[in-house]
């Protein structure tokens, strides 16, 4: 995958803050107005170039009822569809009714598929999916495979975007079986993408790596520029479900221009929210809300009412964390309400949760509150879909295994008895030819009775090897399914852990802003009493909630892919999170940062997300051994963390986090990798950070963690990469 575009510091200004902040109310009292005006807009005022003028012109000159005209009527629709989706689904209805009063069975055919594709963006799917399917069906008719496969792709999107995967597979495939017959290298790139789509969605993010990046081959090989864009956006997908916000934007952006030199607004329009969403969530405000207001007003103007609830989300996130919440409250409420008439849940739950944050921001708790519950039960929702996808991925491969485990055996009788027959055939042949040798006859016998016994020896081998390999596969399986029920339990625990958390933030919230006579004497301490216990059940519930965070992270599959990388800026700004986050807990700490570093030390390609995690634990445990040593020194004592990077003569790369703090004694340096062994004090620590660390350096990076310590005089981690690591 190619290195996304660099991508450093922090790109947002106060000065911009405050205009932005004196620009949002006219932009807030204009929003109506404008949406007004621009919906009374024809889009076709928009939509003009040479080439629909052109089929514009075409379609007025042929005005005979015949087929000629549904051919010009679908080719002009078809140029429209994206920038002029409703006057094409307008022209693609004529066409479609022309073709059918003449029989035109292949121009009925078209006109379908275009009405299946628009009312797919428009999330209307029984439609989409019953003039797709009838697309089909007339595209089999006149024998059309190429239009059997646009259809079935069609319908594997309309069934993937309602969450019906396993229809969505079966229309894939059957799609990708007929663009492989015809050889067509345009549509096994889109079919190839698709899967790769559907795999994201199932959280099968090898599978669809590996099918995504066989879309783009094949995309390339064709030179069809919509196939490439359309790979690019399915990588942009499978990264950012991943939470690698940079190299999804930059995937986006790939799409997006590659959209720009088609001049295909509609495309445009779907990218530009996508890469303002990616901006969004790096803290790049300014560029976010610029590509979400001009996809806004976009979409207005092409009347694409799918894309609107996202351009106003996206604003509504940017205006909540630039301290906007009115602002946000505006564009939350226009997305809630429009996300609820279409069903994209996902969408209302987002918006749901920012009008609860921005209630809270204005002190409206009694709003907060009645949409932190609406945030909630569409979480719960959304978080049951997903166990029941996860359950289907688990069910599929315990039958797939379960299928495979048939066949092996069905393919190892077979071969049993065909040697067998084989043989029998021999002894036929054998006792024709000797029947007047009855010593040679009796030969032969003596020695097919050996060969029988050696046959069924042979054959209870391979069977109690088939026993054993069903039993170590059932065994798997139970594991497999182990793993994922307790991953899917923890999940589920997150969602009373933060109604536990938020109703208890709330309710102190409502305590400090209760009316002015203040209880007194006992009423008082009750009430005191009450906040303190408040303020408890929410810390309590937040470690709970980080400690579930730390067992998804044990519990998920597969590693993110490795990007070549800068280390010793990696190492640096893992030590001043590190040092900023303690710094946060207690300002009066204050220790000497030193950064041994090996200049030139060039790429060396890790996953870095993974890899910053793990040195700001380490970091930060250092930090915090140095500033209990400085707590229970009592003389002269200096805390020093120091973290240097070399490359070794064996060609590996060495990172080292080194502290001059309490240390460790050895019955202790034996147990810190294992799973919530810590020693910090009840209540402080999770006991996952370190095995954690452990498990992503030599699991998910090939490579070492080790640890020197001595009691008393310090601390040093050495995480050592492989050469296979290196760019």
């Amino acid at each position: 995958m190619e290195k996304p575009a660099n991508q450093t510091g922090r790109r947002a200004t106060t000065s911009w803050a405050m205009g932005l902040r004196r620009a949002a109310l006219d932009w807030g009292l204009r929003a109506a107005v404008a949406i007004g005006v621009l919906l009374s807009t024809p889009p076709s005022v928009h939509a003009q170039n040479p080439a629909t003028d052109r089929l514009r012109a075409k379609v007025q000159a042929n005005i005979q009822p015949d087929a000629s005209r549904v051919n010009s009527l679908n080719a002009l629709a078809l140029e429209l569809r994206n920038n002029a989706p409703d006057e094409s689904a307008s022209l693609f209805e004529e066409a479609r009714q022309l073709a059918q009063l003449l029989g035109y069975t292949a121009g009925a055919a078209e006109a379908e598929l275009g009405l299946g594709f628009y009312h797919r963006h428009r999330s209307e799917f029984p439609l989409a999916e019953s003039f797709s399917e009838q697309a089909r069906r007339d595209f089999e008719r006149v024998g059309d495979r190429i239009g059997q496969t646009r259809s079935l792709y069609n319908q594997s999107n309309v069934y993937s975007e309602q969450g019906l995967y396993a229809k969505s597979l079966q229309a894939n495939l059957r799609g990708l079986a007929l663009a492989e017959a015809v050889h067509s290298p345009k549509w096994l790139a889109f079919l190839n993408t698709q899967l790769g789509i559907t795999s994201t969605y199932l959280s099968e993010y090898e599978n669809a790596r590996r099918y995504l990046m066989q879309g783009l081959r094949w995309a390339r090989r064709s030179g069809d520029q919509p196939g490439i864009g359309h790979a690019y956006s399915g990588l942009g997908n499978l990264y950012r479900t991943q939470g690698q916000w940079a190299t999804a934007q930059y995937n986006y952006e790939q799409d997006a221009k590659i959209f720009r030199q088609l001049k295909d607004e509609g495309g445009l329009l779907f990218e530009g929210i996508n890469v303002a969403d990616m901006e969004e969530r790096q803290g790049h405000y300014p560029e976010a809300f610029a590509n979400a207001r001009r996809s806004l007003r976009l979409a207005l103007r092409l009347r694409a009412v799918g894309e609107v609830p996202r351009a106003e989300l996206v604003l509504a996130r940017t205006f909540l964390h630039i301290g906007r919440p009115d602002s946000a409250i505006f564009y939350a409420l226009r997305t809630l309400q429009a996300t609820r008439r279409s069903g994209a849940r996902q969408y209302s739950r987002d918006a749901s949760q920012i009008l609860a944050q921005a209630s809270a921001r204005r002190g409206n708790f009694a709003a907060a509150y009645r949409y932190e519950k609406l945030f909630g039960a569409y979480r719960d929702t959304l978080n049951s879909s997903d166990l029941q996808r996860q359950a289907a991925v688990l069910e599929y491969r315990a039958e797939l295994a379960k299928k495979q485990a048939q066949i092996g055996r069905l393919t190892s009788n077979s071969w049993l008895i065909q040697s067998q027959n084989r043989q029998q055939g021999w002894l036929l042949l054998a006792a024709l030819l000797g029947l007047g040798a009855v010593g040679t006859l009796s030969a032969v016998l003596w020695r097919n009775n050996r060969e029988k016994q050696r046959a069924y020896a042979l054959l209870k081998h391979q069977q109690d090897e088939l026993h054993a390999a069903q039993s170590q596969l059932v065994a798997a399986e139970k594991w497999a399914f182990v793993g994922e029920l307790s991953a899917g339990i923890a999940h589920e625990l997150q969602n009373p852990l933060a109604f536990m958390k938020n109703f208890a933030d709330v309710s102190v919230g409502l305590l400090d802003h209760s009316p002015a006579a203040q209880p007194a004497g006992l009423e008082q301490e009750i009430m005191a009493g009450l906040k303190q216990n408040l303020l408890k059940i929410s810390q309590q519930g937040q470690r709970a909630s980080a400690i579930i965070t730390d067992m998804l992270a044990h519990a998920r599959t597969g590693a993110g892919p490795r990007v070549p990388t800068e280390l010793n800026a990696l190492v640096a700004e893992a030590l001043a999170l590190a040092y900023q986050g303690l710094r946060v807990q207690d300002a009066t700490f204050h220790a000497t940062l030193v950064q041994d570093f090996t200049p030139n030390l060039g790429l060396v390609a890790v996953v870095p997300s993974d890899l910053t995690r793990v040195l700001v634990n380490l970091c930060t445990n250092a930090l915090h051994a140095v500033r209990q040593q400085a707590e229970a020194a009592e003389v002269a004592y200096q805390p020093t963390v120091t973290v240097g990077t070399r490359q070794t003569a064996a060609g590996t790369v060495e990172i080292t986090v080194h502290d001059n703090g309490t240390g460790m004694p050895a019955q202790v340096r034996e147990k810190i990798f294992q799973p919530f062994f810590t020693t910090k004090p009840m209540g402080e620590g999770t006991g996952l950070g370190l095995s954690l660390s452990h498990e992503i350096v030599t699991k998910g990076h090939g490579g070492t963690l080790a640890v020197e310590s001595e009691e008393g005089k310090g601390t040093e981690f050495i995480i050592s990469l492989p050469t296979g690591g290196k760019a």
